[in-house]
């Protein structure tokens, strides 16, 4: 399967790191969608977002992230979306172009992305940043000399499935580098976030994304 998770988000720029805090503080809670966040000692911070939506299944997600040329239609301050295949099924290398708010330069995202599968009805996309020693790998670096790259990147998206409702969970942070103000990047990232998800809303339902469940997993190993 040529696709996977196609994205990430401009709106997405938090820092590190999941294990290091667990005092979520709820920022937005109405029409099924939770968004709470947690302070990292950079005084960025980390986000976790919740939508549940009925009479879904992970297909459909999945089917929308990899429609790449509608990803600026939802995706908050996304330009483009590219992926790659990778040499293990159920994984890709996403580059993911970013619009940022004047006077902000641009960003690029390079980002690895795998599809676990964790029971019978729930699967879990990990996504972590390319190391910048292996760019060169996957991107002809002069062609992004003017975008800064956001890294480090480490998220995931959790995709449940009940008889008639799919829970999605998002946890995201990334370094947007450069000299984005603390204050800035927080403020970008929830509402980014909270755009996303109501854009998500909007989307997810069309016919075209509607399908049996016929993904790929992987074991994932390199994110271990």
């Amino acid at each position: 399967m040529k696709k996977l998770c196609k994205y990430l988000l401009w709106s997405l720029l938090v820092l590190p790191s999941f294990k290091a805090y667990a005092n979520w503080k709820s920022w937005y809670s109405e029409d099924k969608l939770s968004i709470s966040y947690q302070k990292q000692s950079s005084g960025l911070i980390e986000i976790k977002a919740q939508a549940s939506f009925d009479n879904l299944n992970r297909q459909a997600f999945l089917n929308l992230l990899n429609d790449t040329q509608n990803a600026s239609e939802w995706l908050s301050n996304v330009r483009s979306v590219r992926s790659m295949l990778w040499h293990t099924k159920g994984e890709n290398i996403v580059v993911t172009v970013l619009n940022a708010p004047w006077p902000v330069k641009d960003r690029v995202m390079l980002t690895h992305s795998c599809h676990r599968l964790v029971s019978e009805a729930t699967s879990k996309l990990l996504i972590k940043s390319i190391d910048k020693s292996k760019r060169t790998e996957f991107l002809p670096l002069e062609q992004f000399k003017k975008y800064i790259f956001v890294a480090p990147i480490e998220g995931s998206w959790l995709l449940e499935e009940t008889s008639n409702t799919l829970l999605i969970t998002h946890q995201i942070y990334a370094d947007p580098q450069g000299k984005i103000p603390t204050w800035l990047s927080n403020k970008t990232a929830l509402k980014g976030v909270k755009k996303t998800f109501q854009n998500m809303a909007k989307q997810i339902y069309k016919k075209e994304y509607q399908a049996d469940n016929n993904f790929i997993t992987s074991s994932c190993s390199t994110f271990e």
